[in-house]
């Protein structure tokens, strides 16, 4: 049975959010204009006119003072849609779910949602007026990862966007290489051989390629100027041969190399 946790945070509820102040000054102008409207229809019955003009500005005050409040309502009817959603889902799965209740800095209907077993990246649901529930984004808590451990990020990426159905592949790091903000692993994916390579700097970073083959084959990539070859430690022969982009062939011993990174400048 899917069990929800909670970070619970209940705050009060104020007009901050830009487009929150935008929506209130459109009412506003709308008003302004209906008043307009009003006094030119009624001119000659300022009654009428007054009473309508109170009704609207009493209308538009109420409405404003409630606002904070309606968006908690609406919060915490979208929180027990997305529960539902979760439970009838992922019956077998718990998640963590946050915020419960509106929290300045979140949008009404917005959550943050991560499977209890991967507490380091997770994806943000959003709750529509029809209650239907759609993945807006994913976010991961890890810290700016140091160079060498920048293979830890391909689970995050790697078979596509994450989602809460998504299964994360095991990987495991078995050789690297830096030259400065060039870094390249040889990696085993699902017991698969793999490089990977990124780009890394106090800038930013990213992965430029990453090539998997299958048990007992050879990975190669071909960039930047060099070549990077990684044999399966079950690939079964005495020797490898790549062809270059070049049209040239390199050649390597296996006995001397299988299961580590090999690299050749060009």
């Amino acid at each position: 049975m899917t069990e929800i946790e909670n970070d619970i945070q209940v705050e009060g509820g104020e007009i901050v959010n830009p487009s929150e102040v935008i929506y209130f000054l459109l009412i506003g102008v709308a008003i302004l204009v209906a008043i307009l409207f009003v006094s030119f229809i009624f001119r000659g019955r300022k009654k009428w006119a007054i009473v309508i003009t109170t009704v609207l500005v009493i209308g538009f005050v109420g409405y404003y003072l409630y606002y904070p409040s309606l968006k908690v309502k609406t919060h915490t009817e979208r929180y027990e849609q997305v529960t539902d959603y979760l439970a009838k889902k992922y019956p077998n799965k718990k998640f963590t779910i946050s915020p419960k209740h509106y929290e300045e800095g979140y949008t009404v209907g917005e959550f943050m949602v991560n499977d209890i077993k991967i507490p380091q990246m997770g994806v943000t649901l959003s709750v529509d007026k029809e209650g239907q529930v759609t993945q807006t984004s994913t976010w991961s808590t890890q810290d700016y990862p140091t160079q060498q451990e920048l293979w830890r990020e391909i689970p995050f990426s790697y078979g596509g966007t994450y989602t809460l159905d998504k299964e994360l592949a095991e990987i495991t790091k078995l050789d690297e290489w830096i030259n400065g903000e060039l870094t390249a692993f040889a990696l085993t994916i699902d017991n698969l051989p793999a490089i990977a390579l990124f780009n890394y700097s106090n800038a930013g970073y990213g992965l430029l390629e990453l090539q998997q083959g299958e048990q007992e084959e050879v990975v190669s990539i071909e960039m930047e100027g060099y070549l990077f070859i990684y044999i399966d430690d079950r690939y079964q022969g005495d020797k490898v041969t790549v062809d270059l982009k070049n049209g040239e062939e390199y050649t390597a011993n296996v006995d001397e190399n299988k299961g580590r990174l090999i690299v050749r400048k060009l």
